[in-house]
């Protein structure tokens, strides 16, 4: 499930030097790079940033019920090791700024199903709350989806789910170009609280017309 409290730019080459009087010098291993962030796969030296970008009340507050809370460093090793466990193409990867500080996480699921959804994703990220309203979000998303249509000739669909209170996530899809396609009324149940899930989609056309 999306979350994130936060205009998109074109990407730049991978691989270049962060700016001039950086000393960290983006990764070979970047996806892609924007002009706020880079994404690549975890490595298991992560794990620490990672356990402490999401162990945070209003990071979890979002979130479904099986993201860890708290999340301890050893969730963030399960976590890391999962993703290295998963059968390509497995496309989980860790939200970097242009300084190398690990800011988020974000990924694209497979449906959980019949193979009838097998064309589409499911869009899930979260953003530390130090980097909220920076804009790293709105740009992740929309690179990550179009180089994801871009390398999987198979995928029609990436979709996401937000809890209806949650504004700035919504904000940060429709900024990358997702249709809000409905709600799901009083679908989640949540420490006791009713919300719906709102059900946005971005299909191959939608970013191709």
């Amino acid at each position: 499930m999306a979350t994130e409290t936060n205009t998109p730019t074109p990407p730049m080459t991978g691989g270049n030097p962060s700016g001039a009087g950086s000393k960290h010098t983006i990764p070979s291993t970047a996806i892609f790079v924007t002009e706020k962030c880079y994404l690549r796969r975890y490595e298991v030296s992560d794990a620490e940033a990672l356990a402490e970008a999401a162990n945070d009340p209003e990071i979890v507050k979002y979130m479904r019920s099986s993201f860890p809370s708290p999340y301890s460093l050893a969730d963030a090793h399960a976590f890391i090791a999962h993703c290295h466990s998963l059968p390509a193409p497995a496309l989980s990867f860790g939200v970097f700024t242009l300084q190398g500080e690990l800011a988020g996480s974000m990924s694209l699921d497979s449906p959980k199903g019949d193979l009838i959804y097998a064309g589409t994703r499911e869009l899930g990220y979260f953003v530390a709350r130090k980097f909220w309203g920076r804009g790293i979000t709105s740009e992740a998303v929309q690179e990550l989806t179009r180089w994801a249509f871009a390398k999987i000739p198979d995928l029609l669909r990436i979709e996401a789910a937000v809890s209806e209170p949650n504004m700035a996530s919504q904000r940060v899809l429709q900024k990358a170009g997702f249709v809000k396609e409905g709600t799901r009324r009083l679908a989640t149940v949540k420490n006791g609280e009713q919300n719906g899930e709102v059900i946005f989609g971005l299909i191959r056309t939608d970013i191709e017309a």
